[in-house]
């Protein structure tokens, strides 16, 4: 008994199911409708012999009805566009306006009619025309339409005759089965809005300079003024300049290269620097140390005979006779 039923639910639920065609087919008509498109209708007949297939013809004026049925097809339906002349550049507005088409295939769009450039998302275009307006009354089957992702085919067929091509409707059926033959997966992920590029997704930060990496600069440091003695007098005076010839004489001397060393020749240097800075207190009359002062002849002459006894220094140096 238990059986009995659960098979009754199970045929319940697959009579009660809906079924949905696994591809939808929409077929757009020339100018003046099904009319001047008699192999167009034959193709169609043929169509709707497929199986998973439904087919739905539309006036190329009515492309919105069109994109509203493809927008009414529920996920997993592939979609294909079939145009004829208007109805070729009629399909342009519909991949313009549709989320997404598997494959759109235009035959002999007209020269005598305005598109827009394909911007849609269409898995695969397919144009058939040809480049000959004469043999096309006019340019009626040789526009070619603008877009990124566009198969052009070249024919030589006249307009009213490439409804009538065996190529042509081969090309139809074969696209046709190989979509309804896809995985339900492809058209989803195909489906899908692909997510915006953001610009400056990855802002790299420069890494900061390790030690070892940042150059080692060395702190220069100015040595300190020396503050000079002002208005002093007597010998906190010389105690003052006494300081200062001591504190320079514990500064480290550069290093003197050999050329720079006396030869014996020259005149030495005076080793009492403290008996020069003595006669030069002794003969100012200031009591500012820094300030100008006027030396005598016979102040040099003094310091000259004191300090270089043995040299000719001395006897070169005039006398203060010399001078009255």
């Amino acid at each position: 008994m238990k059986k009995l039923l659960l098979a009754l639910v199970f045929w319940g639920s697959v009579l009660c199911t809906p079924v949905f065609a696994k591809t939808f087919v929409g077929v757009l008509w020339p100018m003046f409708g099904p009319l001047p498109a008699i192999g167009l209708v034959e193709l169609v007949g043929e169509l709707k012999l497929m199986s998973d297939v439904e087919v739905k013809t539309y006036l190329h004026q009515e492309w919105p009805a069109l994109v509203d049925d493809i927008e009414r097809q529920p996920a997993g339906t592939r979609t294909v566009v079939v145009g004829y002349s208007l109805g070729a550049n009629s399909s342009v507005f519909v991949a313009n306006k549709a989320s997404y088409i598997d494959v759109i295939i235009a035959l002999q769009p007209s020269m005598l009619s305005w598109n827009p450039e394909v911007t849609g998302r269409v898995g695969r275009m397919i144009e058939v025309y040809n480049p000959n307006p004469a043999m096309t009354f006019g340019g009626m089957g040789s526009k070619k339409l603008i877009g990124p992702n566009i198969e052009y085919i070249a024919n030589n067929d006249s307009h009213p005759g490439a409804q009538f091509s065996s190529e042509f409707r081969n090309l139809v059926k074969s696209e046709i089965a190989r979509v309804t033959a896809e995985p339900a997966v492809v058209t989803a992920q195909a489906r899908a809005p692909a997510a915006p590029a953001l610009a400056f997704a990855e802002t790299r930060t420069p890494a900061a300079p390790t030690t070892a990496q940042a150059p080692i600069q060395a702190s220069t440091r100015a040595p300190l003024p020396v503050p000079r003695p002002t208005n002093i007098s007597g010998a906190t005076k010389l105690a003052a300049l006494k300081g200062q010839s001591s504190s320079h004489e514990r500064s480290p001397e550069p290093s003197r290269e050999p050329s720079d060393e006396l030869s014996p020749g020259s005149n030495p240097q005076p080793e009492n620097a403290t008996a020069f800075l003595e006669s030069l207190t002794s003969a100012v009359d200031s009591g500012n140390l820094f300030a100008q002062r006027q030396l005598t002849v016979a102040d040099m002459m003094d310091y000259a005979s004191r300090n270089y006894r043995n040299a000719r220094t001395a006897e070169l140096l005039p006398t203060g006779s010399e001078y009255r």
